[in-house]
């Protein structure tokens, strides 16, 4: 893990999801590869606990919702293939040139824990899984394509 000197939660901080206050009891940090840095989290510790718990079978509930939908739907939701490790754009944005989160650092306990979600699959099970999901992909697209050629 990192030896890195951690900081404290700004002055006034607040959660981005729950609105609770950023304090040294909930305040988290994350590691971001390569540059192998440490940034403030917008979230409290409760939030990326939870996400590391959910974030993966979301992303399943959302890509067997999608399927129920059109293929557009199904292209948004597995563009990036099935996730590996913690992120959100929003609250745990990633500087330009790294790629993903590695660790989270929780003030309270003073511990750095994987950011690897929770469910999510090893390199060659996600390859795996990706490939069907476009397959899946792609089988929708033909029969859209069908389906709007007929209605011509």
């Amino acid at each position: 893990m990192s030896t890195t000197t951690h900081g404290t939660p700004k002055q006034g901080a607040e959660c981005m999801a729950s609105g609770e206050d950023i304090t040294n009891e909930n305040y988290c940090e994350y590691l971001t590869a390569p540059s192998q840095t440490w940034h403030p989290s917008l979230y409290s510790e409760e939030i990326v606990r939870q996400l590391i718990a959910t974030q993966f079978g979301t992303y399943l509930k959302n890509v067997e919702n999608a399927t129920r939908d059109c293929a557009a739907a199904v292209r948004r939701v597995i563009a990036k293939g099935p996730p590996t490790y913690l992120s959100d754009p929003h609250a745990l944005p990633l500087p330009e040139g790294d790629t993903h989160i590695t660790t989270i650092w929780y003030s309270k306990s003073n511990t750095e824990e994987s950011a690897r979600l929770e469910g999510a699959l090893s390199e060659e099970e996600r390859e795996k899984l990706w490939s069907d999901q476009k397959e899946v992909l792609a089988s929708m697209e033909k029969v859209e394509a069908s389906e709007a050629t007929e209605a011509k």
